[in-house]
């Protein structure tokens, strides 16, 4: 069985010697998830298609041909990513059917010899009404959302990555809450095309793992262009998993924003935050945020919303009594905002991306909460606040989560660092320092 410690790249190189098969691999996390399944982290699970899947990737280790970076390794996609021959749920009653193609990135991650073993559960469309998803530190709370399943899976130890999205902090946040590593890249990084479109300016793939090192892996693994996704980047780009591998040149240097809503802060969020700006005297600036930022939260909320009207309603979902609620009402306030509202928000997003471009020429990453601090209880309804990470996703750049803090019930909460738009390779670089630098030498 792999480690625990193990990277995925390091049971890919173990599986390659023969010291591990591909379906010992996958039989280790059948039984995770099995063992696991009152946390309600999958939507569906294909044990068969999975140890044939293994079996397959064995008979082409034995057969002495070329291996993938991730040969064999068992994988979890979120429930509104299409899986061939698997359910496409989305969270809600109105999907469920069979899937007859992959989405481009389950296409990427097989070439690259995954194994993907299911449906990680999602929330209502991948919006903010509760999965049925527990948190594995403790099941009286949240696990976040809306990537709840992926979050939880990895946590849990059923598989050692899982994708997700986020479109506006449904990849970040839920990290924080399970206190996992997770990767939101650059937006266009990862190709869309047969993921459900909840708001095509403003979805973006993400991901989870148990290391810098494995969200680095994966992200080249799913680092395609495709035409067919107006947002995919047509250029070539470090390696994020050297990056995750390898030493700045420098020391690197950092800020962090006195944000407006930094008064939903913890205390004990608000605490880690000043020990960290301790430890990183003469690297760090602690600044106020511009004004803009009220403005570029308000942009975010109309584009999102008038977007997700705008899909729903193509495919005739407004109105339907299957839709929650919170859903309907989110639907309806998209319905409401006018055209040149609309447009106005599309510019305001522009320039956002041109403040971050000047403001990255200062800073290597800007350090930030995840969320506001612990999980919230299941008993409150409610997966969480993703204001902190609104911006930083309206801006397309890339986001890490590292989970490095602990909160007064004993929950994980997660340091948010932001880097540059399609500079992730130097993001996971920036990241390996400060972990290494202030975790391994315990100076924070």
């Amino acid at each position: 069985m792999p480690e625990s410690s193990q990277t995925i790249s390091e049971t890919v190189s173990a599986v390659a010697d023969g010291l591990l098969g591909s379906r010992q691999w996958v039989e280790h996390c059948l039984g995770r998830i099995r063992d696991n399944e009152a946390l309600g982290s999958w939507s569906f699970v294909d044990e068969t298609r999975a140890l044939e899947r293994a079996d397959q990737m064995d008979r082409i280790r034995k057969d002495g041909s070329a291996l993938g970076s991730l040969h064999g390794c068992p994988i979890g996609v979120k429930d509104i990513i299409e899986v061939k021959a698997m359910p496409h749920g989305c969270g809600s009653p109105l999907m469920g059917q069979v899937s007859d193609q992959n989405a481009v990135l389950v296409d990427a991650l097989e070439a690259a010899g995954a194994i993907i073993l299911g449906k990680t559960e999602t929330t209502e469309f991948a919006f903010l009404n509760p999965a049925r998803t527990k948190n594995p530190h403790s099941q009286e709370y949240s696990p976040g959302g809306s990537s709840a399943g992926s979050a939880a899976a990895v946590a849990s130890g059923d598989v050692p990555v899982a994708i997700g999205s986020q479109t506006n902090g449904s990849v970040i946040r839920p990290a924080s809450y399970c206190g996992v590593y997770a990767m939101k890249p650059s937006a266009g990084i990862i190709p869309r095309i047969g993921v459900f479109e909840q708001s095509p300016t403003l979805d973006q793939m993400g991901l989870f793992a148990t290391s810098l090192e494995d969200l680095g892996l994966v992200t080249d693994a799913l680092s395609i262009h495709d035409s067919r996704d107006p947002h995919s980047i047509a250029a070539p780009r470090p390696s994020c998993f050297q990056g995750a591998c390898s030493e700045p040149p420098m020391d690197p240097n950092f800020a962090i924003l006195t944000l407006p809503y930094s008064k939903l802060q913890s205390r004990a969020c608000t605490e880690g935050f000043r020990e960290l700006a301790d430890a990183l005297e003469g690297q760090v600036e602690v600044l106020e945020a511009p004004p803009m930022f009220e403005e570029l939260i308000r942009a975010q909320r109309i584009i999102h919303m008038t977007e997700a009207h705008r899909a729903f309603d193509r495919l005739g979902f407004v109105g339907s009594s299957d839709l929650s609620i919170i859903l309907s009402k989110m639907l309806e306030e998209g319905r409401n905002f006018a055209q040149n509202e609309y447009d106005e928000a599309l510019e305001i997003k522009a320039s956002a991306g041109s403040f971050f471009q000047s403001f990255f020429e200062d800073f290597d990453a800007i350090l930030s909460p995840s969320a506001s601090g612990e999980a919230p209880l299941l008993s409150e309804g409610h997966t969480g606040n993703p204001i902190f990470c609104t911006v930083w996703t309206l801006a397309g750049l890339p986001t890490l989560n590292l989970p490095i803090m602990q909160g007064e019930n004993g929950l994980p909460i997660g340091l948010q660092m932001v880097g540059r738009l399609r500079d992730d390779a130097r993001l996971l670089r920036t990241a390996r320092w400060f972990m290494t630098t202030l975790f391994d030498e315990g100076e924070a």
